[in-house]
């Protein structure tokens, strides 16, 4: 697990396929703004609360998220 890689395809998720600036995607995600740049920046690793919200919010899937593998979204 690449902190890197994965502050990549949360930007990726949220410029790409949400089309969100950053301070709209942290406050639909309840997470402060700071907290999305160092997670994006890989700094920081997205906690529980934002994974889940991830998936309950969009779909995303979390393996996606975190190793880059399998499909951006679940379809149930």
């Amino acid at each position: 697990m690449n902190l890197q890689d994965i502050g990549s395809r949360i930007y990726y998720l949220r410029t790409e396929v949400l089309n969100l600036p950053q301070r709209d995607f942290a406050q639909r995600m309840g997470i402060a703004q700071s907290h999305i740049s160092k997670v994006e920046k890989g700094m920081s690793l997205p906690g529980c609360y934002f994974m889940a919200g991830l998936y309950k919010s969009y779909q995303i899937n979390i393996n996606w998220l975190l190793s880059g593998e399998g499909e951006l979204h679940i379809h149930p």
